[in-house]
């Protein structure tokens, strides 16, 4: 029989990440980007955390579909909303609610998390500063 170590009080938990960025596990999706987005910080190959149950404020990142395929888009508000093409900056209007069934959502959710591979090796070429 002994005394209490002082240190058990100081004991950290292990760091979960699906307690850290899964708010709502049922609708939340992990993407993987296709391409690079350098102004949202998205490089090619990034896994993207995506949750289907949010709704959009000005300036959230979405994946939306278009024509059958995944795009990133940046929604905003100001004057109406509308989306913006991440790759050339176009405004791209919102399908009004006529045009869209529940099958055939434009926008898939919101991306609330974007993890990079810190050792990409998509700059081997630059030199090292």
């Amino acid at each position: 029989m002994g005394f209490p170590s002082p240190a058990t009080d100081y004991v950290e938990q292990r760091i979960s990440l699906d307690e850290r960025i899964i708010t709502r596990p049922a609708a939340t999706y992990f993407m993987r980007a296709g391409a690079t987005h350098y102004r949202e910080g998205i490089l090619s190959g990034a896994l993207l955390v995506v949750d289907a149950s949010l709704t959009p404020s000005d300036g959230s990142l979405l994946v939306c579909t278009d024509e059958g395929e995944f795009r990133i888009m940046r929604y905003r508000t100001h004057p109406q909303p509308y989306l913006e093409n991440t790759e050339n900056g176009r405004r791209e209007p919102l399908p009004s609610k006529d045009e869209v069934s529940d099958t055939s959502r434009p926008v898939f959710g919101v991306i609330t998390y974007i993890i990079n591979d810190a050792r990409s090796g998509e700059f081997d070429d630059c030199p090292v500063m």
